[in-house]
C-alpha cells in the first residue's frame, strides 16, 4: 500500500447480518436520508435498512443513489431513491411527500448535506456567502419544517443532523463552513426545545475526519497530506462512514429516547486535544534511560 495508507480505515464494512427479526432498532420506521449516494449518507441508509427501516435515499447523484437503494433491496431491505437537490425547496417538499405517500409518514429524518468553500471570510463575495447558507443550512431547517407536522401527527419522531467538529472549532480558510456547521448545532438545540412536548427529538452528530471519496482523491494526489491530517487524530486514523452511521442509528432509535438537543462528537479524540505539540517524545528523550544510552 502507498504512503499514507496506514492511516486509512482497515476494516471494509459490509452489510452483514440478516434484515429480519424483532430486535431491529428501526423496525417498520419510515426514514429519510439526504446526501445518501455516498459517504456518511450511504452508510446510514444501509444501517437504517439493516435495522428494519423503510428508507428513502435522496441525492443529486441519481446513478449512485439508485445503485445504493438497489443494493439494499437485493440484501433484503426496503429502500427507494429519488433525485433531489437540497438547495431547491420544491425538491425538499417533494421528498417529504414521497416518504408520506410511499411509506405512510416520516418517523426519522437524517439531514446530511454538506459543502465547503475554501476561502477566507474576508475574501467571500455576497453570493458565495448566501450560497453556503442556502446549501448548507437552509435545507436542514426546511426539511425539518416540512417533516414536523407528520411526526407530530404520528406522536413523535427523531431528527438527526450531520454537523461537524468544524462547528465546534474553526479551520483555516473554511470560515463559512465553520459558521454553517455551528449554526446547525444551535438549530438542533432550538428544534429540540420547541418540539420536545410533541415527542420529537432532535440531535446532532459531529464527525471528525472521515475517509470519503474526496480524501481518496487527496491521498492519490498528495499522500503526505494524509499523514499530516491523520497525525492530528489521537486514534491515528480517519473514521469510516459506517462508524458515523452507527452514531446516527443510536440517535434515531429508541435507545436514545431520553436524548434530545445533544451534540455527539465522533472524531477519534481529535477535539479532546488542545493542539499543543505532544510532549511524550520530548519526555522520553529527556528520561534517564535515554540519557544513559546516549
Amino acid at each position: 500500500m502507498g504512503q499514507g495508507s496506514r492511516h486509512l480505515p482497515q476494516n471494509a464494512w459490509a452489510a452483514a447480518g440478516t434484515m429480519e427479526g424483532d430486535n431491529m432498532r428501526l423496525k417498520d420506521k419510515a426514514a429519510i436520508v439526504t446526501g445518501a449516494a455516498s459517504g456518511i449518507g450511504a452508510a446510514t441508509a444501509r444501517v437504517f435498512a439493516r435495522e428494519g427501516a423503510q428508507v428513502l435515499l435522496v441525492d443529486r447523484d441519481a446513478e449512485r443513489g439508485e445503485g445504493g437503494a438497489r443494493a439494499i433491496r437485493e440484501s433484503g431491505g426496503r429502500a427507494e431513491f429519488i433525485t433531489g437537490d437540497m438547495g431547491d425547496l420544491s425538491a425538499i417538499e417533494r421528498m417529504i411527500e414521497t416518504a408520506v405517500n410511499r411509506f405512510g409518514g416520516v418517523d426519522v429524518l437524517h439531514n446530511n448535506t454538506a459543502g465547503s468553500t475554501p476561502v477566507k471570510l474576508g475574501d467571500l463575495d455576497v453570493e458565495q456567502w448566501q450560497s453556503a447558507l442556502d446549501l448548507g443550512l437552509r435545507p436542514y431547517w426546511y426539511a425539518t419544517k416540512c417533516a414536523l407536522p407528520h411526526m407530530i401527527a404520528a406522536g413523535g419522531g427523531a431528527i438527526v443532523n450531520t454537523a461537524s467538529i468544524s462547528g465546534l472549532q474553526a479551520d483555516h480558510a473554511l470560515g463559512v463552513y465553520n459558521v454553517v456547521k455551528a449554526a446547525i448545532i444551535n438549530l438542533t438545540r432550538s428544534i429540540a426545545l420547541d418540539y420536545a412536548p410533541d415527542n420529537v427529538r432532535c440531535n446532532a452528530v459531529c464527525p471528525g475526519i472521515v475517509f470519503t471519496a474526496p480524501f481518496e482523491k487527496m491521498r492519490q494526489a498528495h499522500p503526505g497530506v494524509i499523514d499530516t491530517m491523520a497525525s492530528s487524530v489521537p486514534l491515528g486514523r480517519f473514521g469510516r462512514p459506517e462508524e458515523i452511521a452507527n452514531v446516527v442509528l443510536f440517535l434515531a432509535s429508541d435507545e436514545a429516547s431520553f436524548v434530545t438537543g445533544a451534540t455527539l462528537v465522533a472524531d477519534g479524540g481529535r477535539t479532546a486535544w488542545t493542539g499543543t505539540p505532544g510532549f511524550q517524545h520530548s519526555l522520553e528523550s529527556a528520561s534517564p534511560e535515554s540519557a544513559a544510552s546516549g
